[in-house]
């Protein structure tokens, strides 16, 4: 049976998850940053929202872990060590590197030895977008994703997110899983006790499964799938690629796992549109515009329904959080020492 869900004033869900984040270790200025990201992901209906802290303890601090250090600087790149600090922290700060490098042309900057999940792709593209670039953000993560029935697992679930500026809009934002389901959309499932997607998993056997214990982040021995057959593949290695063989993360084959390794990769290419057309805003707009408006009851693009979504969400004021995931929430802020 599903879980309860609760719907939770937005001030109090940043606040609550603020603390929470607090009580496992962090100090203030780190916590608010992650709250902010998951809180904005719960309020868009995007899994890589507050199921995040279903499990605290792993969002705690890693061993040694601090803040992200600029490496291999020139005018137009940087690598940033994340001194295994959270992705969300780490990519933040990448975003706001390539933001700034890019005025009047294209940078790119990437990060490896990054700890946790950088969550929801999106957030950080749309803040690049509203600064005024054009952006591609992609991120790996340790091996979850097979790339055919009964092959080992390989990949994360390796997200890449398309962001720019639009005239008379809010950014227009592709984030996307390169797997069937990502991997708190697994992890929602098993707080909630609810299936699995039909086709986005595979048992021990090689098979279709629904049933989260049967792959090995419920404790089975199988893994999620690639979505799109081959498609899903090529996209998933080339996001591997860029944050990993380019980035410096944790590369398959030279390392016992990526799990253990525990150096994820980001890849951040921020390009200045102002730097190569005039107008683009306005002309993104008429593409997005016209292409919207090419089938007589609508075409539903990227984003569409998110924003849909976080519209409801912020004039109720209020997000429907599972009901395990709120209780373990104000359980580990009362541990707050």
């Amino acid at each position: 049976m599903a879980d309860e869900i609760v719907e939770v004033a937005l001030g109090e869900a940043f606040e609550t998850t603020k603390k929470a984040l607090m009580a496992v270790g962090w100090g203030e200025p780190e916590a608010a940053i992650q709250a902010e990201v998951m809180v904005a992901a719960e309020t868009c209906g995007n899994n890589q929202g507050l199921v995040k802290m279903y499990q605290p303890q792993l969002m705690a601090p890693a061993p040694g872990s601090a803040a992200p250090v600029v490496e291999r600087v020139t005018d137009t790149s940087s690598v940033l060590n994340g001194m295994q600090s959270p992705g969300m922290l780490a990519l933040k700060a990448a975003v706001d590197i390539a933001i700034t490098k890019s005025k009047g042309g294209v940078a790119t900057v990437g990060v490896y030895n990054t700890s946790t999940s950088s969550g929801q792709l999106a957030w950080y593209g749309a803040q690049a977008a509203k600064a005024g670039r054009v952006v591609i953000i992609t991120a790996n993560s340790p091996e979850f994703v097979a790339a055919k029935p009964g092959a080992k697992a390989s990949f994360g679930t390796n997200p890449l997110c398309f962001a720019c500026p639009v005239e008379g809009r809010e950014p227009f934002v592709f984030d996307m899983s390169t797997a069937a389901v990502a991997l708190f959309g697994v992890l929602k499932c098993k707080a909630t006790g609810t299936p699995l997607p039909e086709q986005s998993a595979y048992n021990a056997a090689g098979e279709w499964t629904t049933d989260v214990s049967d792959i090995h982040i419920g404790g089975g021995g199988g893994a999620i799938a690639n979505f799109g057959g081959h498609k899903g593949v090529g996209l998933a290695l080339m996001v591997e690629l860029l944050c990993a063989a380019l980035s410096g993360g944790a590369v398959l084959g030279q390392v016992e796992s990526k799990k253990t390794a525990k150096s994820w990769g980001h890849h951040v290419i921020a390009i200045d549109p102002d730097a190569m057309v005039d107008g683009f805003a306005a002309r993104a707009a008429s593409i997005i515009q016209t292409v919207a408006a090419s089938h007589p009851e609508g075409v539903r693009l990227p984003g569409d329904s998110s924003m849909a979504i976080a519209k409801i969400n912020i004039e109720k004021g209020t997000i429907p959080v599972p009901k395990k995931v709120w209780d373990v929430l104000i359980e580990t802020c009362a541990k707050a020492p």
